[in-house]
């Protein structure tokens, strides 16, 4: 199972530096305090109330309006800066101060340690069994998770305030179509957003104050990488705004969760400044685009901002990646993997070789794990006492936790058309799977919807094996939703060997659902390994390119469990050596002799004809018959053999 880890975050940008921020009162009394340094803070409070200076740092304040007049202040240290001059670390410092939020507005109340402790438990129980993703074997949720999370529940908890968490979510649709249903937010989102709701209105149940979640949306943090406009992003955004209001107002309260992006964060359009100079006056580094994307100047600006604000140091990254470092590398590794399937069906990467589409999927992951860390430290220094939650498969230790974003019991992310399918692994849990990596399927007759590729829904359509469409809700979500075509019974001749040769075919049966899906397994794997020579002919699952080689591939199943189909099919079966239990439903070993083209038209029925393993394999050789093809014996024709023709066996069925 892949599983997201924390690796080394070092560099020179204004995070490196950031040693914690404080809130005071009026009277100058210490609320609250986070960071590297809160100890230090605590410790020298008498003087630094008055002094507001700390030796190797500058302290930034911004005071709060009436009534409560609270400051909030941020320390920085002296050390080596990204950006040269001091205008973008005022900058940048003026922003934090703006957008920070301590959630820490009182003290903690004193007495009910007992009601604070066990109401913060309750919290962390309807965590742990309604959203926490279960990283697995790696999971230290219980080791070291649950105790981290309890302490940062408590903060709220201990002063009777709203529970604040925060989840870096939501982006845009893939540019990938073979993934996603399109570029709006869909039925998929639909059921995210309805977990998140369901989520905090269970909070309210237990504790009164409630809480709130906020989405922090990174769709302009990496949507150059990804080859999605930001206009498309914006779009995406306002859409599922529009989404959110909607599911919670059928929850009873659209504001349980709200949406920031990084614009929201740093509200450059509403700062007065001239946007079109203001990269040269902070003397902001450049950033990398390997993608052709239409940049508007806002995010552009924005996404510059953050990575010299919050950034890590290139140098580092690569140097870890390059000592083999096994954390780092394992990521990049998985991101590499995923930007290439990502970006399969990019205007860009259909010219290219298969190396060239790695060589640029290699470089769009290291700029994507430099975004991701950015983000990541913006996020700790504006939100240092929220619980952060994520969608990445983190191993639950904190600070951050994985959650489950769509509800198990009523949605499977499966790699098949089939609630019973393979659950999604490997790349696709960089990501726990998401609605905007994936699209929902309801399949007729079955209570699991299942969230899965596109492309699998399109092609099992214009393949026939399924009837419908892609639609939508009555909110006007899409998705698809499909029924299984039915498929055709197969009836199994079978033969008992007597002596050198088989003999008399029995009377035809009709096989149970166990022995059709081993039938048609054994039958695929047989036609891989089949004579290319041979003439095409038509099987019972569509054209074959060959007849399987006898005794090349084999199945089993239980005469018992054939008799048993036989009586619940009330198909009446003569007694004969292979319908017939014997000793308590032993399992016995066939091998396909041969399909044939002819249908039942009684029945709709296709038969096939199998007959027991035997060493050494008679050589294969087409024989023609009255109604279809049938593969024979070179050294044996149909008289000799006792095996009957399609039309013979479509008569025993009659």
């Amino acid at each position: 199972m892949a599983m997201v880890m924390e690796f080394g975050n070092e560099g020179q940008s204004i995070y490196f530096r950031y040693q914690g921020s404080y809130l005071r009162d009026s009277e100058g009394n210490l609320v609250h305090c986070a960071g590297s340094q809160k100890q230090w803070v605590h410790d020298n409070w008498s003087t630094l109330r008055s002094s507001h200076t700390k030796p190797d740092a500058k302290i930034y304040q911004r005071s709060g309006q009436p009534p409560d007049g609270h400051t909030t202040a941020i320390i920085i240290g002296n050390h080596g800066r990204i950006v040269n001059g001091d205008a973008f670390e005022k900058y940048f410092v003026d922003l934090l101060l703006t957008q920070a939020d301590l959630t820490a507005h009182t003290l903690p109340v004193s007495g009910g340690d007992a009601e604070i402790d066990a109401v913060t438990e309750q919290l962390v129980d309807l965590f742990d069994s309604y959203l926490r993703y279960d990283g697995g074997k790696g999971d230290q949720w219980k080791v070291s998770g649950r105790k981290y999370f309890t302490q940062r529940a408590r903060h709220f908890t201990s002063r009777r305030s709203k529970l604040e968490m925060c989840l870096p979510a939501f982006p845009c649709k893939s540019s990938n179509t073979d993934k996603v249903t399109g570029p709006d937010p869909d039925r998929g989102e639909e059921l995210a957003l309805e977990r998140l709701h369901g989520f905090v209105s269970e909070i309210e149940k237990i504790y009164a104050p409630g809480a709130k979640l906020w989405v922090i949306s990174d769709g302009h943090v990496f949507s150059d990488c990804i080859g999605v406009d930001d206009g498309e992003v914006d779009r995406y955004t306002a859409m599922l705004k529009d989404m959110n209001r909607e599911v919670g107002s059928r929850f009873g309260d659209p504001d349980r969760v709200g949406f920031k992006s990084l614009v929201d964060l740093f509200q450059l359009a509403s700062r007065n400044d001239d946007l079109s100079t203001l990269a040269a006056r902070l003397n902001l580094p450049p950033i990398e685009h390997h993608l052709d994307t239409k940049l508007t100047e806002e995010a552009e600006l924005c996404r510059r901002i953050l990575v010299a604000g919050s950034g890590p140091r290139k140098e580092a990254i690569r140097a870890k990646i390059d000592s083999k470092d096994a954390t780092i590398t394992r990521l990049y590794r998985g991101f590499s993997k995923f930007m290439l399937e990502d970006l399969e069906n990019h205007p860009l990467t259909k010219k290219m070789s298969r190396s060239k589409q790695k060589k640029l999927s290699a470089k769009v992951a290291f700029e994507m794990i430099v975004r991701n860390h950015a983000y990541s430290n913006l996020v700790e220094m504006l939100f240092p006492n929220y619980v952060r939650l994520s969608i990445h498969a983190h191993n639950n230790a904190g600070p951050k936790f994985g959650i489950q974003l769509v509800d198990p019991t009523k949605v499977r992310a499966v790699t098949s058309l089939s609630a019973d399918g393979e659950l999604m692994t490997s790349v696709d849990l960089l990501h726990v799977p998401t609605p905007w990596h994936n699209c929902v399927v309801e399949l007729q007759g079955s209570e699991i919807m299942l969230m899965t590729k596109a492309k699998l829904a399109r092609t099992a359509l214009s393949k026939g094996s399924f009837t419908g469409s892609l639609t939508k809700t009555d909110s006007g979500r899409a998705y698809f939703e499909l029924t299984k075509r039915p498929k055709r019974p197969i009836v199994v001749t079978m033969s008992e060997k007597i002596g050198p040769i088989f003999s008399k075919v029995s009377s035809p049966i009709r096989s149970s659902p166990q022995l059709i899906r081993r039938a048609t397994l054994s039958m695929s794997e047989a036609m891989k390994t089949s004579s290319p020579r041979v003439p095409k002919s038509q099987g019972p699952q569509g054209p074959m390119t060959a007849a399987p080689r006898v005794g090349k591939r084999m199945f089993t199943f239980s005469e018992k469990t054939v008799a048993a189909s036989n009586q619940q099919a009330q198909q009446p079966a003569a007694p004969n050596a292979a319908a017939t239990p014997k000793a308590g439903g032993v399992k016995k070993r066939y091998t396909f002799f041969g399909p044939s083209s002819t249908t039942d038209k009684s029945n709709g029925s296709a038969i096939v004809t199998v007959v027991p393993v035997v060493n050494p394999p008679a050589p294969i050789k087409r024989v023609k018959t009255g109604l279809g093809k049938l593969w024979g014996s070179s050294s044996m024709n149909t008289a000799e053999t006792g095996v009957r023709s399609p039309s013979q066996a479509q008569q025993a069925v009659a």
